[in-house]
């Protein structure tokens, strides 16, 4: 429809044109001493739009190939900005594949045609990650050192990965001055906060560690199991530091209740305190474990059992008068059977130990159950059926591998 649109206006505008040629009669008189020229004047409006379409069409050859070399090198350039982009791209997918050294390789490629700031930062971070993934320290630290003379709205994703390469070198102090860089920046970002809890951590800092799980995880920044893993750390890195009875129960004052329930906690609160050798305490805090029905932890109970000997008196009889209750709670439970008997057996309380042993032995015939079996019917003087039960507990060690 365009196309007959214009042949319409063309063939209009040629018969105007000859309407109004044919009636200008006129002439155009050109002279040049010592020359005259007369020259029909359609002729010479003819003449002169040809003069004008010849020397617009002169004066753009002329600039065209004046332009000429600036064109060839805009398209060459064009064309390496064009491969340095292509690299970058290679790059980002190599980096992810795990081909560490080809990314390194590509993203250099990329920064010696790339004028963008942001592409330049992209294809160094890239590189940087690479070469210290692929154990490369001075080129890892060349890349970092060339983001420096970038813009600085493109400097906190420098110093995030330069706390990230440091962490994973256990630099601590390092990795935290690249984090406190990074939140000079931005104060509220929370993955800066997540790498100062790896730092501290390292560092450490249990009280720290403590803060800042809390900070993240009301930021919803953590999941509530990995809050609990980080607690479980500090909890683990404060133990450490107690040398007392007296300082392990202040200690155990100040944890939130749900947090001190924790069967993994408390088993090693139990083997710091058997370090210390403050054992009455350890097996209150199992019997209290014991009483409960929410923990399902098995070597609570047999932890208890490793204690036995080393209990006092009174304490083994406390712990006795409470073996019912546990029975109650874990009738099927041949650790906790097994604890009692050995309770029992310290104590010298014959016929209770072999009835308790003999049920541990019941339920899940053990090496350590059979064992005391026959240390109890050696100390009564029951020889046949000691070696009985040293018989047994020989294949059984036999049959897994001893």
């Amino acid at each position: 429809m365009r196309f007959a649109l214009w042949i319409t206006g063309l063939f209009a505008l040629a018969v105007l044109v000859g309407l109004a040629s044919t009636l200008n009669t006129g002439y155009a008189i050109l002279f040049l001493p010592p020359y005259r020229m007369e020259v029909s004047f359609n002729l010479m409006i003819v003449l002169v739009v040809a003069l004008i379409v010849v020397t617009h069409i002169a004066l753009r050859l002329i600039a065209l190939a004046a332009d000429l070399p600036r064109q060839v090198q805009r398209f060459q350039r064009q064309k390496k900005l064009k491969a340095a982009r292509h690299a970058l791209r290679e790059a980002g997918i190599a980096f992810f594949e795990g081909r560490f050294q080809k990314a390194e390789r590509e993203a250099s490629k990329s920064l010696s045609d790339e004028y963008s700031a942001e592409n330049r930062a992209l294809a160094l971070l890239i590189a940087a990650r690479a070469a210290g993934s692929a154990g490369d320290g001075g080129k890892r630290d060349e890349y970092l050192n060339q983001l420096e003379q970038l813009p600085a709205r493109l400097q906190l994703a420098r110093h995030m990965l330069d706390a990230e390469l440091r962490l994973e070198d256990k630099d601590a102090l390092g990795a935290l001055a690249a984090i406190e860089r990074a939140r000079a920046l931005s104060p509220n970002l929370t993955n800066a906060l997540r790498l100062e809890l790896k730092v501290r951590l390292l560092q450490k800092q249990p009280e720290t560690i403590l803060l800042l799980t809390e900070k993240l995880l009301k930021a919803d920044a953590l999941e509530p199991e990995q809050a609990r893993r980080y607690r479980l750390a500090a909890y683990q890195q404060q133990l450490s530091g107690l040398l007392s009875e007296r300082e392990v129960r202040d200690w155990l004052r100040r944890i939130p209740d749900a947090e001190r329930g924790n069967p993994q906690l408390l088993q090693q609160v139990v083997s710091h305190l058997i370090r210390l050798q403050e054992y009455d305490y350890a097996a209150t805090l199992l019997a209290g474990a014991l009483s409960s029905d929410e923990m399902e932890l098995p070597e609570l109970a047999r932890e208890l059992g490793q204690l036995a000997a080393h209990l006092s008196v009174e304490k083994r009889l406390a712990l006795l008068k409470d073996a019912e209750n546990w029975l109650k709670l874990r009738p099927r439970d041949h650790w906790l059977l097994l604890a009692l008997g050995r309770l029992a057996q310290a104590q010298q309380l014959w016929g209770k130990a072999q009835s308790y042993l003999e049920a541990s032995v019941s339920i899940q015939p053990t090496l350590c159950a059979h064992a005391e079996l026959a240390r109890l019917f050696e100390a009564t003087g029951k020889e046949e059926a000691s070696q009985l039960h040293y018989q047994k507990s020989l294949e059984l060690a036999l049959s897994q591998g001893c």
